[in-house]
């Protein structure tokens, strides 16, 4: 049974993080491993690298939003929902929307190994427990004070948005990266299952 959450925005988080995760199940489980690897170019990413590009980006992102829970709930940083975000914490979500026309190159910190070396397996069982952990740390911030808690970026130090805003990034982030797997397998040259070979497989739970 799910925890009880006072907060409605994590609540919506908590939602959405399960959605991904059913998403990417149902995006795995009826492509073969070779259909998984393939790649539209040279410089387009397969399935398999949108993915394992999630999966790095989010063990990155998920380590600093623990220290940072951990932090809030030592030294007492609570407050009561709901929460008003400043302009770049408001602003980064929208930015990351599969909606959004805004293109954006990946820091080399997170791209992701080359698809050849990539397991079916391997990459969709870590993105579903990574949305697993996401929900974990979701619940661990209710009663928090998801704004003035500040997380910086892996990437760029510099930038610090608040707790809140990280968990709505890092699912407009998988949302996006979803889309771009899915239209990889609307590609014309998308390979073609080979007859009696690759069924549709089940993914981990």
């Amino acid at each position: 049974m799910a925890i009880e959450l006072k907060n409605r925005e994590l609540e919506d988080y908590r939602t959405d993080f399960s959605s991904l995760k059913e998403q990417a199940r149902q995006l795995s489980a009826d492509i073969t491993d070779e259909q998984f690897a393939w790649k539209p170019t040279e410089n387009k990413w397969s399935v398999a690298e949108c993915l394992e590009h999630l999966n790095v980006g989010g063990e990155l992102v998920l380590s600093a939003l623990r220290k940072a829970i951990d932090r809030g709930h030592r030294d007492g940083i609570v407050a009561e929902p709901p929460f008003t975000y400043g302009f770049l914490s408001r602003t980064f979500p929208k930015i990351m929307m599969p909606s959004s026309r805004l293109k954006m190159k990946s820091f080399r910190l997170y791209l992701p190994a080359p698809s050849a070396g990539l397991e079916k397996e391997t990459v969709v069982a870590k993105f579903l427990q990574l949305q697993d952990d996401f929900i974990e740390q979701v619940q661990r911030s209710d009663g928090l004070d998801l704004w003035r808690i500040r997380v910086s970026s892996p990437a760029i130090r510099m930038l610090r948005l608040s707790l809140g805003s990280w968990f709505a990034v890092t699912i407009a982030h998988e949302k996006r990266h979803l889309a771009q797997a899915r239209r990889v397998t609307q590609e014309p040259e998308f390979p073609m299952k080979k007859p009696g070979v690759g069924k549709p497989g089940v993914a981990p739970p």
